[in-house]
């Protein structure tokens, strides 16, 4: 008894205590078998000794059969690789803007789509409304399908739909066929959803530790950035056309530009599959809880877990909602709009339309780090309402000039998206994000699907005039549901609004 040791001798020395997972079980036994023999007498078999090396041949052997693939495959995939994690940012930026292409094609060839399509504004706002009508059903659905099948398989099965879907709506102009268009952008509206939310998922997925308001800001941005190529090339596209083809062919031949960008967002929701595949295939995504389906994951999905959510969640659902209301039917009018007010011609009036979205796609990523760097989530996202409200009382009631208006309007949508959509991730468990993401993409379907109606009714009937006092009333009500969401948010702690300081404190 004299020779035992009078403290306990650790079985993994300082500093070897969370390596575990690093070295796996094989070599913890090694560790701990070599500390015991060090202070067992010598007199003891060699027993221990002949294990140890046995453990430690074995290990040999494990890495050595497993380096090559680690030094093939892991560069690539891995999430703590820098030059993997934004490989996959490029892919999950690429999938948005095929989207957000699709969806405004008809925003910028608005005139030559009235003219050779002979409809009317109610008409025309319902290829918008449709896809809102669409998406209702679509993102309650997908939401859900997200985490039960897998951000994987929803993802590429949607992308691929996009294309068909806008293809189709190509060909419906094409051959003049108002209502064949009208169903594809159904089709549309119901398979972006699950795109938007699958995508939003991975991003979380690989981001969600850091960098997060920057990775959602760059995401939002580039998808943007499509939305403005569209708005500034398609007319040019078919001007050339109309040397080629007769009225509406042209229309349909200019669409199916879309169709070819879609493509490429759909090859890349494959690669990022692939990529996302093999990183799970190595277990890296353990500490982000959002792994590809699994029997524990699926067991805790649950439809009633919904009405657990809570009230912050569904606010920032709601004020989400009410602020878009705003934005993006405003762009859908804006080059009538900018014709008709300042009497600007129709390639003037793209521009200044184009620039909600080109402020927006350079500023996000700005914002987005700052907002990484900072926090204040609620704070700015604030300040982004307060703008876009500025924004549509001088468009409404004075002649400011326009780039001035849509400065403002820009960089308020970029402060708020910025700001808000990461705050989801914040506020609901991870294995129930793809719901909640549903959910609230879900509500802001339901304000755009009734939107778009009652905005072509208004100009129709009332005017531009009291569609920005429309405008501005929404831009009022967002206030509103911001700033109960800041009372309530505060009220249990001010989780929302905590500093960069404050939130890696409470992670301790």
């Amino acid at each position: 008894m004299s020779d035992q040791p009078n403290e306990r001798t650790p079985l993994l020395e300082e500093g070897q205590q969370g390596s575990l997972d690093e070295k796996g079980y094989k070599g913890t036994c090694v560790v701990a078998l070599k500390n015991a023999s060090d202070n067992m007498p010598a007199s003891l078999p060699s027993t221990i000794t002949q294990t140890t090396e046995a453990f430690s041949a074995d290990i040999n052997n494990d890495t050595s059969s497993q380096a090559p693939d680690d030094k093939i495959n892991g560069q690539l995939c891995l999430p703590s690789s820098t030059c993997s994690r934004y490989t996959v940012l490029v892919f999950i930026c690429l999938i948005g803007m095929g989207d957000y292409w699709c969806n405004d094609s008809p925003a910028s060839l608005q005139n030559y789509i009235l003219s050779d399509m002979r409809i009317s504004q109610v008409q025309y706002m319902g290829f918008y409304s449709t896809i809102q009508w669409a998406s209702i059903l679509s993102c309650l659905i997908g939401g859900f399908m997200v985490d039960k099948v897998g951000i994987r398989a929803s993802l590429t099965v949607s992308a691929f739909l996009l294309v068909v879907a806008h293809t189709i709506f190509a060909l419906g102009a094409m051959h003049g066929q108002y209502w064949v268009m009208w169903a594809s952008r159904a089709l549309f509206g119901f398979v972006e959803g699950p795109v938007a939310i699958a995508n939003d998922n991975m991003a979380v997925k690989w981001f969600r530790q850091k960098e997060l308001n920057m990775v959602m800001g760059l995401k939002i941005s580039a998808a943007r950035l499509s939305s403005v190529l569209t708005i500034n090339v398609m007319v040019p596209i078919y001007e050339y056309f109309s040397n080629v083809f007769d009225q509406p062919t042209c229309l349909g031949v200019t669409l199916l530009v879309g169709s070819g960008v879609a493509l490429v967002s759909a090859v890349s929701a494959v690669i990022l599959s692939i990529l996302d595949r093999r990183a799970d295939t190595f277990n890296h995504h353990h500490n982000l809880g959002l792994h590809t389906k699994s029997k524990e994951n699926v067991e805790a999905m649950k439809i009633s877990d919904v009405k657990h959510f809570s009230a912050s969640f569904w606010l920032i659902s709601v004020t989400t909602a009410i602020y878009y209301l705003q934005l993006m039917p405003f762009v859908a009018q804006g080059q009538v709009f900018f014709e008709t007010k300042y009497g600007r011609n129709a390639d003037q009036a793209d521009n200044i339309n184009s620039m909600v979205y080109l402020l927006a796609t350079i500023t996000m990523p700005i914002f987005g780090l700052a907002i990484d760097k900072v926090g204040k989530n609620m704070s700015w996202m604030l300040s982004g309402i307060i703008l876009s409200l500025g924004s549509h009382v001088l468009l409404a009631f004075t002649y400011t000039e326009p780039y001035i208006c849509v400065i403002m309007l820009g960089i308020g949508y970029s402060l708020y998206t910025t700001a808000a959509w990461p705050l989801v991730s914040r506020v609901v468990p991870q294995h129930n994000l793809g719901t909640a993401y549903g959910l609230v993409n879900t509500v802001l379907s339901l304000g755009q699907a009734a939107d778009n109606y009652l905005v072509g009714y208004i100009v129709d009937t009332m005017g531009y005039l009291i569609l920005e006092v429309f405008f501005i009333t929404c831009s009022a009500g967002a206030l509103i549901t911001a700033a109960v969401l800041y009372t309530v948010d505060s009220s249990r702690g001010g989780g929302l609004n905590l500093s960069r300081k404050e939130r890696l404190k409470n992670l301790r």
